[in-house]
């Protein structure tokens, strides 16, 4: 693969779609059994896209720690004989581990540099779909191709894709849902019209015969 030379080339490389089995997914909003899946992506695909367009000599980061948990990135990458540099500031997780929560930070601050770059921009500009969701166990739940279900990969997981590649979330579909009735309407009645009586009519082919008492 021949490396991009000019900008506008190593920006169209960067800011290209990645595979479905590439895309993560967090809840957003938890609605009871539902939550909206919000795609995003893992620190290890931005450096190997960093790695698979620029080389692994052209380009570089820098991380420095705050006091408040947080942490800068200066992500740079090398154009010609020029380095351009996207700085942005990532934020510590939730996690009850301090390690866990700081490693979190050092993610988030390369994901948003990258994003200046345009890794991964497309994802924040998709519409974020709502998803069956385990509430207690925190993940998405996956819906198998016999109809059965179960819980998959936790609350950052690859959710079920929708016709074709993993990572891309699947608006799920009850199969026991039966099918609705077809309506058919009543045929209007005149309620001015006489309606003739029936007769009697042959049983048998025989005509009846009055009865004498």
């Amino acid at each position: 693969m021949s490396r991009p030379v000019s900008h506008d080339q190593v920006m169209e490389a960067l800011a290209a779609p990645f595979e479905g089995n590439e895309i993560r997914h967090k809840p957003g909003v938890v609605s009871g059994s539902r939550a909206l899946a919000i795609p995003y992506l893992d620190a290890r695909a931005i450096q190997d896209r960093l790695d698979e367009v620029m080389g692994l000599a052209h380009w570089q980061d820098e991380y420095e720690c705050l006091p408040d948990g947080s942490v800068i990135c200066r992500l740079r990458i090398r154009v010609g004989e020029e380095w351009i540099t996207k700085v942005d500031v990532g934020g510590p997780s939730e996690q009850p581990d301090e390690g866990d929560r700081r490693k979190a930070a050092f993610s988030d601050a390369l994901k948003r540099a990258a994003v200046k770059f345009g890794i991964g921009r497309y994802l924040h500009r998709q519409t974020p779909q709502w998803l069956d969701f385990d509430p207690v166990r925190k993940q998405f739940v996956r819906h198998s191709q016999h109809g059965g279900g179960h819980a998959n990969g936790g609350g950052n997981s690859k959710a079920a894709p929708s016709g074709g590649g993993y990572g891309t979330p699947r608006r799920e579909m009850n199969s026991r849902t039966e099918p609705r009735a077809e309506h058919r309407p009543e045929p209007k009645r005149d309620f001015g019209e006489t309606r003739p009586q029936s007769q009697p009519g042959p049983q048998n082919g025989k005509a009846l015969q009055p009865v004498s008492r």
